[in-house]
């Protein structure tokens, strides 16, 4: 049995996940930090390990504080693929697989914070015009590519979701001034918006130029240039491309040399004049389930392949089309072309999925000591994310903005400053903790709270601790265990990361990418 599982399943499943921020009974997430003592080699943060006793029971001890995640903190993401001058990228199609297509970079991050889809690479050329603009159309630059403008990032969102790996991606349902909105309402579903010529083909013939003459709506004179054989037109199709009648397209079904008349099959519903510019080509015949897609042929200067397909109407409503190009049988074979139809709803209907957004971000910012929670007198090396932890002082589910994880135990009777990151020894007990922090409540130092964390075993009331490295003595008195229970809530994610040294002034911005 074969079978696949489509890109539109991590679609939901990080949908779900995001929705859970939400939803009526939301997941309460919190943004955790820890691990104060340095690694065996300090400069390289080595790699966590996802075993039973690392993330069900250790990463509890070395936690410092807890923050909770808002729905604010939380978006949508795409890789970040920053256009740069003289590079290749890939072209948007409907028959690339998905995973290689979003794995590919089809559209771009600019320098004015706007993201454009490439429909159209002038058959695999290097951009070296940086797109510009918000227009819902197709933005065609001088270097021969097509683009579609999909949204614009805003300054806040650049400031707190965008990393060099990745920016933000939203789903809107109303207008946010982002762009995307204009573009959502203007997709057509169904459009063929490009058709790339696969095989240009040989011997077709081609002429351009002003009109020398109307007779009529069906008959005129063409310019001096064409050829002076009958008939060799017959099958191309004559599209007006300036002045009167532009953008109208007739099939040529007589043609006299001498005089360098064409007759077309069917009255212009606009007349031309002489002022009217024109192009004769091969004739693009597109068919399919849809209606209204019409193109015209451009063969190459000077020579005789063609070499563009030009659409004059994108249609609606296609879900499957073909595409064949023809003539005077006797004047040209072989070219052949693709179609490219747009993703469900139209380009730009659904930015995030067009573009592969199945990542979530979470940003998260800590600031100071987040109302007393949060030491900033020692180092951070992990951070991460757990689920629906427990309170430990009402046995409920954590829905407050910050708790502090260590365990606090009251001194009298110190002989001076204990040392961050030392290991205190309970005289009784035989228990250990790592010193976190001291806060004195005396000039003498004598007294205070001091902050532990990595504890085995159970300190007593009133046993005296002593420190590793500094050597100084104190008596506990009664403790305080962390604010939230261990080992209650579900550890998603951890990272190490190198010593992070905080201070009074400093805001720490905590960015998860959830990968579905």
């Amino acid at each position: 049995m074969s079978a696949t599982s489509t890109k539109r399943l991590s679609y939901h499943i990080a949908d779900q996940f995001k929705e859970s921020f939400s939803e009526a009974s939301p997941s309460r997430l919190y943004l955790f930090v820890g691990r104060t003592g340095p690694y065996s080699n300090d400069s390289v943060a080595s790699t966590p390990t996802d075993t039973v006793q690392k993330q069900d029971y250790n990463i509890y001890k070395q936690m410092l504080a807890a923050k909770k995640i808002q729905e604010t903190d939380v978006t949508y993401a795409i890789v970040r693929r920053n256009w740069s001058n003289n590079q290749p990228y890939a072209e948007y199609t409907n028959t690339t697989l998905n995973s290689t297509l979003h794995n590919s970079a089809f559209y771009v991050f600019t320098s004015d914070r706007n993201v454009y889809k490439c429909l159209f690479n002038n058959k695999g050329a290097n951009s070296t015009v940086e797109p510009t603009g918000t227009s819902t159309g197709i933005t065609s630059t001088s270097d021969g590519y097509q683009w579609k403008y999909m949204f614009t990032v805003s300054t806040a969102d650049v400031g707190k979701f965008t990393t060099s790996a990745f920016i933000p991606i939203k789903v809107i349902t109303a207008d946010d001034s982002s762009g995307q909105f204009a573009v959502q309402t203007a997709a057509v579903d169904g459009a063929i918006d490009v058709i790339d010529v696969s095989a240009g083909g040989s011997g077709y013939l081609t002429n351009n130029g002003s009109f020398q003459a109307v007779t009529n709506s069906t008959s005129m004179r063409i310019a001096t240039t064409a050829s002076a054989n009958d008939s060799v037109y017959i099958g191309s199709t004559l599209y007006i491309d300036g002045g009167l009648g532009a953008g109208l397209i007739r099939e040529i079904t007589s043609y006299t040399g001498a005089t360098r008349t064409v007759t077309v099959n069917t009255a212009f519903s606009t007349s031309p004049n002489t002022s009217s510019t024109y192009i004769v080509s091969p004739k693009v015949s597109i068919s399919g389930d849809g209606t209204g897609a019409a193109a015209y042929s451009n063969v190459t200067t000077g020579g005789t392949a063609v070499n563009y397909i030009n659409m004059i109407s994108t249609g609606t409503n296609y879900t499957n089309a073909t595409v064949t190009i023809s003539a005077n049988t006797s004047f040209g074979s072989g070219a052949t072309a693709v179609p490219y139809i747009g993703p469900r709803g139209g380009h730009g209907k659904n930015a995030r999925e067009e573009l592969g957004g199945s990542y979530v971000m979470v940003a998260t910012e800590l600031s100071g000591n987040e109302s007393n929670t949060l030491p900033q007198e020692n180092d951070i090396r992990t951070f991460g994310i757990i689920a629906d932890p427990i309170e430990r002082s009402t046995g409920a589910a954590a829905n407050t903005g910050n708790f502090d994880m260590t365990t606090r135990l009251t001194l009298s009777g110190a002989t001076g400053d204990f040392r961050a990151d030392e290991l205190i020894t309970g005289g009784t007990s035989g228990a250990t903790g790592n010193v976190v922090s001291f806060s004195n409540t005396n000039a003498a130092n004598s007294a205070g709270t001091l902050r532990v964390i990595n504890i085995t075993g159970r300190f007593q009331n009133n046993e005296t601790i002593t420190g590793s490295v500094s050597s100084k003595t104190a008596t506990i008195n009664p403790a305080s265990n962390s604010d939230l229970t261990f080992y209650k809530g579900n550890v998603l994610y951890t990272e190490n990361i190198l010593k992070l040294t905080r201070s009074v002034d400093q805001i720490e911005n905590f960015k998860v990418i959830f990968s579905f």
